[in-house]
């Protein structure tokens, strides 16, 4: 496990770099004492593999519009805790020690959920997690304008009323993001803080053959080979689409966008530490449960990810005490709330944010 410590752009503080070694080494400490790691992960992966396999052939089997609809759904969400539980752990490496297998079953993964992982993995990795929360740099605050999360740029008047129709909005955000967003976005060259001259050829190639794929196992496989009609199928697709929406963005946004989070301001430099950066923009929901790291998948231990990103997800729960442990000692309070707790201060923020007038708060 190797820290990333980016803070060429951050406020060089050595007090903080100093707890941060001493909190590395602790973590490590107790990362070497678990046990089972590839058998708790491998067991996971079966699981959730067999799962989502049964879920799938169930939309052949069923005889009801409500049956279909349920597997559908149960199909959407499986698969999805698949990608919560591996395919980030894989796009930072942290499952298998060669990059390239890592990528190849991250690629996989992100293909069955029709996403381009290519591209996610570009923002994900050399913008989110450098700079969490910092405006035109971190490309998770960008969404399509519509949704306005920066507190240091005035709103739209739009905005005013984004705590109303952004969780409508949110119901389509995997359409959104699978038909619009991943083709529209291969075409900018800039994207927060990225700059794409050209993409390889062969990205070309997946994007096309993935979303294929996807639209073909999904839509055209069910259609041929079940008794429902198109409508029936397409209508357990969107409402698949809409659950799913609503989890995933609402698991993404409260891991850092809620009442108490941090959003740096930048000048010359990000206006604080490293480690501070990391820890305040960050939220936690159940750090330290079991329950909940089986099936986010480390997402409820986000202040562990950002401070540890090549750290497989199962070792979270125990970092996660540790952590709190130093930073509490250290008279630092890490933001934490309850999952529904989250989603209700998410909204608060965004109602917040929205009514600004053109003045900054951190």
């Amino acid at each position: 496990m190797q820290p990333i410590i980016n803070i060429t752009h951050h406020t060089k503080n050595e007090t903080h770099e100093q707890w941060y070694r001493e909190m590395h080494q602790a973590v490590q400490a107790e990362v070497q004492k678990q046990r089972h790691t590839r058998v708790k992960l491998t067991a996971k992966a079966v699981f959730y593999t067999l799962l989502s396999i049964g879920l799938y052939a169930a939309i052949f089997w069923v005889n009801t519009l409500v049956g279909l609809m349920l597997a559908y759904v149960g199909f959407g969400f499986v698969v999805l805790l698949l990608g919560f539980n591996f395919a980030h752990d894989l796009s930072h490496n942290a499952i298998f020690k060669s990059k390239k297998r890592n990528n190849f079953w991250f690629e996989i993964l992100y293909g069955l959920l029709g996403a381009n992982g290519y591209l996610w993995k570009k923002r994900h990795l050399h913008s989110h997690h450098h700079y969490p929360n910092v405006d035109e740099h971190d490309a998770d605050l960008e969404l399509g304008g519509v949704i306005h999360l920066s507190p240091h740029q005035a709103p739209k008047p739009l905005h005013r009323f984004q705590h109303w129709y952004g969780p409508l909005l949110y119901a389509i955000y995997t359409l959104y993001w699978i038909f619009y967003k991943d083709p529209v976005y291969f075409f900018r060259k800039k994207q927060a803080n990225l700059y794409f001259e050209q993409h390889a050829k062969e990205e070309w190639v997946k994007l096309i053959l993935f979303k294929a794929l996807y639209i073909s196992y999904l839509l055209v496989v069910p259609m041929t080979f079940t008794h429902f009609g198109w409508g029936a199928i397409l209508g357990a697709f969107v409402l698949m689409h809409v659950l799913m929406s609503w989890f995933l963005l609402f698991t993404f946004l409260i891991t850092h966008h809620v009442e108490q989070t941090f959003y740096p301001e930048v000048k010359l430099r990000i206006n604080t530490s490293w480690m501070m950066h990391q820890v305040e923009s960050a939220n936690d929901f159940y750090p330290f449960s079991k329950v909940a790291n089986f099936i986010f998948g480390g997402f409820n231990c986000h202040i562990a990810h950002h401070l540890f990103p090549n750290m497989c997800h199962v070792h979270y729960p125990a970092a996660s005490r540790v952590i709190y442990a130093h930073l509490v000692a250290r008279e630092i309070t890490p933001n934490q709330t309850g999952y529904f707790e989250g989603i209700w201060s998410h909204i608060r923020l965004l109602r917040r944010v929205g009514n600004l007038k053109h003045r900054a708060i951190s």
